[in-house]
């Protein structure tokens, strides 16, 4: 199972593939996916999981989320 989520403008829209092939259906159709903004609509993130058994994971997320890192990191709160 694979879902799907688009934020454009704001507004989330999240889209669900299951059973036998979801995995080519949603790659094969991604375009089309991302063609359903629109006029003046912006896509602000996307973000996709991708569930297997009892684990789930995000598959693709962008923008990419930043991570911390030592050379980043200042290691004071607040």
């Amino acid at each position: 199972m694979y879902k799907v989520e688009i934020n454009f403008s704001g507004q989330s829209r999240v889209i669900l593939f299951r059973g036998s092939g979801c995995r080519k259906t949603m790659f094969d159709g991604w375009y089309d996916h991302l063609d359903r903004a629109e006029a003046g609509e912006d896509i602000r993130s996307i973000r996709v999981w991708g569930t297997a058994r009892n684990k789930t994971d995000i598959v693709l997320e962008w923008p990419p989320v930043r991570t911390v890192t030592r050379s980043n990191a200042t290691g004071r709160c607040g």
